[in-house]
């Protein structure tokens, strides 16, 4: 690594560490990564060996406050709410997770038949797998804005209480 960049990462890693410590003594809790997943006061989110998110109770692994969830933005908000210990309507965040899942799972599907049926020149196929695409893409894209919805107002609660 060249010298200038070197000076600019040592920089960069002081000038944000400086903030954390100045966060924490004004009395901000932010989300940080932590052994592989992201811990917010005593719950840690981390994806599991099949892809899901879990949530922990840092202090006792055994304790699951949460598990299979779809979404990261889904985690990290409902371990907000808890390490804020707020109420939150559960089923409403689950039932986001579950459609956002449904629909995102639908865009692969027909994302993976479509580079297939281009493989094969097989136009017929094509045209049916890029109609399917193009009418579930808008409910999948509707799904992922209210998922980041749910995180935006998950982190208001950070801000907006200081």
């Amino acid at each position: 690594m060249k010298p200038e960049v070197k000076k600019l990462v040592t920089a960069f890693a002081e000038t944000a560490q400086s903030v954390k410590i100045r966060l924490k003594k004004s009395g901000f809790v932010v989300p940080v990564a932590h052994n592989g997943g992201i811990k917010f006061k005593h719950c840690f989110v981390k994806k599991n060996q099949n892809g899901w998110y879990n949530i922990f109770n840092l202090h006792n692994p055994k304790i699951k406050y949460y598990k299979d969830i779809a979404s990261h933005k889904v985690a990290v908000a409902i371990a907000i709410y808890l390490g804020e210990n707020v109420d939150f309507k559960e089923s409403d965040m689950l039932e986001a997770d579950r459609v956002y899942l449904h629909w995102w799972n639908e865009i692969r599907h027909f994302t993976h038949q479509i580079n297939i049926a281009k493989e094969r020149n097989d136009d017929i196929k094509l045209d049916i797998y890029t109609a399917r695409y193009d009418e579930y893409l808008p409910r999948f894209e509707k799904s992922k804005q209210q998922v980041s919805h749910i995180l935006i107002k998950a982190e208001s609660l950070l801000f907006d209480t200081k």
